[in-house]
């Protein structure tokens, strides 16, 4: 029971990151780089030196959004790996593969929503969506089997005792 609890509340959350990162896409230019625009000036004001080193502010902001794009498929690839690894049963390669597919696919399924808002789809978007997933992955990967050896070192260390 606790896990099918487990795999609901990923789901919904994945359809709620997805919703988010869509709606995000079907935006249209201007309320996009509006919004890229007030995370720029809230990230300035809280700089030490207020940004003043700032060269170009147009491209500070475009480095927002790529990295937007980023983080967003970080948090994707991340509820992705939690679902395939710890609430499905079988924990191999194949999962792997289909963390990366399903991010894969919905950052081509992202970039394709972006016709749709005037907006022209980009293939360095699909590698920086890919590569924040991926890089999700890699973390959750090496967290996973860091701690599966703790534990089997633990468990070996307790049947040594006995």
């Amino acid at each position: 029971m606790k896990r099918k609890i487990g795999i609901g509340i990923f789901l919904v959350c994945i359809v709620l990151t997805v919703a988010f990162i869509f709606y995000n896409s079907a935006q249209p230019v201007p309320e996009s780089q509006k919004a890229s625009a007030s995370v720029a000036e809230t990230i300035v004001s809280v700089a030490p030196n207020g940004g003043a080193s700032l060269d170009s502010w147009t491209s500070f902001v475009n480095h927002i959004r790529k990295a937007a794009h980023a983080v967003e498929f970080f948090v994707l690839g991340t509820e992705f790996s939690l679902l395939f690894f710890l609430f499905l049963q079988k924990r191999n390669l194949q999962n792997v593969w289909n963390v990366l597919s399903l991010v894969l696919c919905t950052a081509v399924a992202d970039e394709s929503i972006q016709i749709l808002s005037g907006r022209g789809p980009r293939v360095q978007d699909v590698l920086l969506d890919f590569s924040g997933g991926a890089v999700a992955l890699t973390l959750f990967m090496l967290i996973f089997l860091i701690v599966r050896a703790v534990r089997t070192a633990a468990q070996k260390r307790k049947q040594v005792d006995i």
